[in-house]
């Protein structure tokens, strides 16, 4: 009775199955054991037909919140839909490492600066599992030696090699004392031992110099310094074999502490010339001459097992430094992989081109935090969310292309986003409160980022795989005019023809974009020297004249192919400038050909003349570009034609990816960061099954987690052998009398048949064993006179294992 009540509806073949399986049952034990085992089955089959996910919602307050199930219906019962999450769990990629964040000086601090209750509880919600409540953290990242992130003022720095022209290292700190004063160590200590309470997975640890010891680099100005760099290269090629056993010697020091590094990368930030902190600048090629020739010698030799990490820098250069490093062979066979920073944007393609080099090496996401400052939900909730959502759709980004994890910055910061000893202050994830000045009520203040990290750490386990997904939800569309926003700046990108690149001059002297109501305006009021589009309201610093530029190629004097944009009211002119990213609100690290208004240049200068024509020799002054001329021998930017345009950072407003897990799951994590809702179906090729009219809201992003992929969930026809659990003279007979099938019977027959072949053997020796006791019930399953198959079992609990005696008895 309980079986045909399960069974109504499309699946009343079911009963017929069980009806006619029954009647095979000569004898009212076997009738049970046959109940047992299907109702064991059957309850097994409803388990798995359902999705579980969780939510982070902003509008609804959801935090990590659990969903009510979904339920898993064959694809045949699914209607059409446009727009669809479509998983193909057979397209395997990379492997995945982990998640984690940086145990920097400053997080060690604000740990310290916490109750003893309160530092295990910071340690509990990153690196305590997911079912304790934690993020299931497993990688983290450690400075070697001083970041910018440390207490002190401006010079402080430190390393562990103090001792000037010390190339023995005699005087190396072996202790690692500094580390164990400022709580590095001990708080990798406790992550560690929190680890050991719920996973055999070690914690999988980055270290990174953010400068050598000042006596190990070329002078500036004749000062060697850590917070200084020579250009090209920063580090003296005479020092480079020290530098190589520096690295040795911190490892060793490290494990002599009880932690095992699992990586290096060999600077932070390679290309970063322009920062104020801590610093050492590397060419691709001088990196990987350092590798080739020093550091991986040595750490191959005395640390075999340490990856080897390149670049660690931006994605937006990421690729092309990737092939500086991996075009020696001999250099590239000492790379385990690339490191890279979100600074610089998505980069997307980039992360693709760098796979592609290297298909054996792998990609791992070093660094990210959101700044300047901290934002709380009290002050600014919009942009506390918004945060989070710039940090998920990183993560989402960088691992769907190739990322095997993503670290992120300090762990923990105060309630200021510090302390850095550059007064370069950020967000964090946990913030340290313990005298509570932000009156949250809470000596710990959780971010929204926290939860939105979540999703990726607690679903997306060690080990899992990323799979196939076509995803047709939001069609990818390249920005355009309703993407304007006041003051985004003026870039000089590779000319494409696109809207954005197009100009109108009106009499009044507004520059617009062509078809628009944004104007180039001088920021600060006409100060500058920034650029950036802002809506027209004919202010002064946004007026600008054409002007014949005082040197043109031949052919282009007196037309507009040969031109200045001045503003009469500063008397500057626009310039196209390569400079830090810092110039436009970006990261100090990342490098970008901006436009300046500045100084005219008396007999002009290529960086001040432009071409306002198309190839035509039309479009001014309705509808033209700011083209820059090329400039013949010139080296990086100018040596191109680059037209000017708006720097939009725009991004996915949905996007989504699937990994299976190592339980044989499969998790997808979908993010929606627009302002609607947005309604989509979920299908599972392999398995045969989806789901439909499933709603996710603005500014959310969900975790699913599907069953495993075998016969209890596949929708697909299931293989003679699962019905061995009936005895092999009575196959035929359970086939007869079961009828024309439903529909969704074969699915259910298949799942049914398959969970009976596994869960029989536990049910009717479950069954025997209340009958007949102890050991004694053992030998009757195998040897009784009604043993239901013709082979022994083979799952056995723990007990009878131990009371068997032997491995050959049991």
């Amino acid at each position: 009775h309980s079986l045909q009540s399960l069974t109504a509806g499309p699946h009343r073949g079911l009963y017929s199955l069980t009806a006619s399986v029954l009647r095979l049952s000569s004898t009212q034990s076997a009738m049970r054991r046959w109940c047992a085992m299907l109702a064991l089955a059957v309850a097994a089959v409803a388990r798995s037909a359902t999705i579980e996910w969780v939510q982070t919602a902003r509008d609804e307050h959801r935090l990590l919140a659990p969903m009510p199930p979904i339920d898993l219906k064959p694809l045949s019962e699914l209607g059409h839909s446009e727009r669809h999450v479509l998983l193909q769990r057979r397209e395997r990629h990379q492997e995945i490492l982990g998640f984690g964040g940086a145990f920097t000086e400053a997080a060690a601090l604000n740990w310290q600066s916490l109750s003893p209750s309160d530092q295990r509880r910071v340690i509990r919600l990153y690196f305590a599992s997911p079912e304790d409540g934690g993020l299931g953290y497993t990688v983290g990242r450690v400075p070697i030696g001083s970041c910018d992130f440390g207490p002190g003022g401006v010079n402080r720095t430190y390393s562990f090699a103090e001792e000037a022209g010390d190339t023995h290292l005699h005087h190396f700190d072996d202790s690692m004392q500094h580390d164990v004063d400022n709580g590095i160590i001990p708080m990798i200590h406790a992550a560690m031992a929190e680890l050991e309470r719920w996973t055999a997975d070690s914690l999988s640890l980055v270290a990174s110099p953010w400068s050598p010891p000042a006596w190990m680099k070329l002078p500036v100005g004749g000062v060697q310094s850590m917070i200084r760099t020579a250009q090209p290269n920063g580090l003296d090629p005479a020092k480079q074999r020290p530098y190589a056993h520096y690295f040795s010697r911190f490892l060793s020091g490290y494990a002599a502490r009880g932690i095992d590094v699992w990586g290096v990368t060999i600077q932070n930030e390679a290309e970063a010339a322009d920062v104020g902190w801590e610093k050492c600048v590397y060419t691709a090629d001088y990196m990987a001459s350092f590798v080739k020739e020093h550091l991986g010698p040595v750490l191959r030799e005395e640390h075999p097992r340490v990856k080897i990490i390149g670049f660690d820098h931006n994605k937006d250069h990421v690729l092309t430094y990737a092939r500086g490093l991996y075009a020696d062979p001999a250099a590239a066979h000492y790379f385990d992989g690339i490191g890279m920073h979100w600074y610089g944007g998505l980069n997307t393609d980039n992360l693709d081109g760098t796979h592609a080099l290297a298909p054996d090496k792998f990609l791992l996401a070093t660094e990210a935090c959101n700044c300047p400052g901290v934002i709380y939900e009290a002050e600014a909730a919009a942009e506390w969310w918004q945060r989070a959502e710039h940090l998920g759709m990183d993560i989402l980004q960088d691992l769907l292309h190739w990322s095997v994890g993503w670290i992120d910055w300090n762990l923990i910061l105060d309630t200021t986003g510090g302390p850095n000893h550059l007064g370069n202050r950020c967000d964090a994830n946990l913030i340290a409160d313990p005298h509570e000045k932000k009156k949250t009520g809470d000596s710990v203040v959780v971010q929204a980022s926290y939860h939105y990290m979540g999703h990726f750490s607690r679903y997306l386990p060690r080990g899992s795989v990323r799979i196939g997904v076509n995803d047709t939800v939001e069609q990818e569309k390249p920005p355009g005019k309703d993407d304007l926003k006041n003051s985004q700046p003026m870039v000089f990108t590779p000319c494409e023809g696109s809207p954005l690149q197009s100009f109108s001059l009106d009499s009044g002297g507004m520059l617009t974009v062509a078809g628009t109501h944004f104007c180039l305006d001088i920021s600060a009021y006409g100060k500058g020297p920034r650029v950036d589009v802002y809506s027209c309201a004919h202010s002064p610093n946004q007026q600008w004249e054409r002007r014949d530029a005082p040197s043109c190629p031949a052919g282009g004097q007196g037309t507009p192919a040969c031109s200045l944009l001045i503003s009469p009211s500063t008397d500057k002119c626009l310039t196209r400038v390569t400079t830090s990213g810092a110039a436009i609100g970006l990261d100090a690290g990342s490098k970008y050909t901006v436009a300046q208004a500045l100084p005219c240049i008396a007999g002009g200068d290529p960086s001040q003349t432009f071409s306002l024509k198309f190839g035509d020799a039309g479009g001014f002054p309705l509808s033209f570009p700011i083209r820059s001329l090329a400039t013949p021998g010139g080296s990086g930017e100018i040596e191109r034609e680059l037209c000017a345009g708006p720097y939009i950072a725009r991004e996915p407003e949905f996007a989504s990816l699937a990994f299976a897990t190592p339980g044989g799951g499969v998790s997808v994590v979908a993010m929606n960061r627009g302002d609607k809702p947005l309604t989509f179906s979920l299908l599972d090729v392999e398995a045969g099954l989806g789901a439909e009219r499933l709603t996710v809201p603005p500014h959310s992003i969900s975790s699913l987690v599907l069953p495993p992929l075998d016969e209890e969930t596949s929708a697909g026809p299931a293989p003679s052998p699962g019905l061995m659990a009936v005895p092999p003279d009575s196959r035929a007979a359970a086939s007869e009398g079961v009828g024309e099938e439903a529909p969704g019977e074969t699915a259910i027959r298949g799942a049914l048949a398959t969970a009976a072949a596994a869960l029989a053997a536990f049910a009717v020796s479950a069954a025997l064993r209340r009958r007949r006791h102890g050991r004694g019930g053992l030998q009757a399953v195998q040897q009784g006179e009604d043993r239901p198959m013709d082979r022994p079992y083979v799952i056995w609990s723990q007990e009878e294992r131990a009371a068997a005696g032997s491995p050959r008895d049991a």
